[in-house]
């Protein structure tokens, strides 16, 4: 099995253990009013580590890596690109594996609910070659698009790309991403027909026709998410 700790995504460049992205590069400009559900995960100095997305109006759904790596008391939510939101409660899919990334899906309960659309979660994975939108901010701060053809995980490990039998997992997703797009933080969500399909988990090396980025198949943890936030 190829190492998940080298460093990351042709979506992410980010290490299994060590989140160092600043944010996509070579994404196209977007605005929060047409990705209402995107919010940033931040420590107090404003700092972005992770990113999520809004699937009820006081809950979020993000990546495990991103509590395992952080200390969730220090950290807030930024929603609609400006107002802050303290987190009241978290918890990640305690069958996440920091080697494998396997079931990489947390969620935080906000500590008010807020007025935004909010962004259904998807019951089906989507085919290999489906389209979707990865939506999150750039290293200077602007929101941004990275247009993603889907491929399923039996598809990612097929051989056509850089992965072996046992990299990508049925909690997982491929996708390869356009205009060589590179950097976006953990749990940067995964659009497709409206619905939530993943999230930035991981990958290899950057933008390149062999690597595809890996995400959270949604689909696939849909089930633990709404038993949690019915538990939270």
């Amino acid at each position: 099995m190829a190492n998940k700790f080298i460093c990351t995504l042709l979506l992410i460049a980010v290490c299994a253990k060590s989140i160092s992205a600043d944010g996509i590069e070579n994404g196209n400009a977007t605005t929060i009013s047409a990705h209402p559900y995107v919010v940033a995960i931040q420590v107090t100095d404003g700092t972005r580590v992770c990113e999520g997305a809004l699937i009820d109006s006081n809950v979020v759904v993000t990546t495990a890596q991103c509590l395992a790596n952080y200390d969730a008391s220090q950290l807030v939510v930024s929603v609609n690109n400006s107002q802050i939101v303290s987190i009241a409660k978290s918890t990640f899919d305690g069958n996440f594996d920091d080697t494998t990334m396997e079931y990489d899906v947390a969620v935080l309960k906000l500590a008010e609910e807020v007025s935004l659309d909010t962004i259904e979660l998807a019951s089906e994975e989507p085919a290999t070659g489906a389209s979707g939108v990865v939506t999150g901010w750039s290293s200077s701060g602007a929101l941004v698009d990275v247009s993603e053809s889907i491929i399923s995980a039996s598809d990612c490990v097929s051989g056509e790309y850089t992965y072996e039998e046992g990299d990508v997992l049925s909690s997982m997703l491929c996708g390869l991403a356009a205009n060589k797009a590179c950097d976006a933080l953990p749990g940067s969500p995964l659009v497709a027909n409206n619905q939530l399909v993943g999230l930035v988990s991981w990958g290899y090396g950057c933008a390149n026709s062999a690597n595809p980025a890996v995400f959270t198949n949604i689909a696939s943890v849909k089930s633990w998410v709404d038993q949690t936030v019915e538990s939270l």
